[in-house]
């Protein structure tokens, strides 16, 4: 393989790496913001606390997620995103694809990390 190929895979897997990283990083939003839009959305299923503890909860099959958990924070904000856009078939999380503005996601995604154990 010649130098230039070598160097050119080399600078099209760290462009990659870096294109990875970005979209992988946790977005900057407004964690108030955030807890204005998940208590109009969010709660009646999720609970004040998020911990998936509304009084609906009992009725739903199954529950809502604990956003506080370890095994929700751990996810990055783009799967994050793709539940709250798509929703979770089999369970009561259905899609919210265009209700929120892209400025409030990342500003709801702020006020779900805020909620770590």
């Amino acid at each position: 393989m010649s130098s230039m190929r070598v160097v050119s895979l080399l600078t099209m897997v760290v462009v990659f790496g870096l294109v990875q990283a970005a979209l992988a990083a946790p977005a900057k939003g407004d964690a108030e913001a955030g807890r204005k839009i998940y208590l109009e959305s969010c709660q009646s299923c999720h609970g004040p606390t998020g911990k998936g503890d509304s009084d609906m909860a009992a009725y739903l099959t199954p529950p809502p997620a604990n956003l506080a958990a370890k095994a929700t924070q751990s996810k990055t904000d783009m799967q994050l995103r793709k539940v709250i856009l798509e929703g979770r078939p089999g369970t009561a999380m259905s899609s919210y694809d265009g209700a929120f503005e892209d400025s409030q996601l990342v500003d709801l995604l702020a006020y779900i990390r805020s909620l770590k154990p």
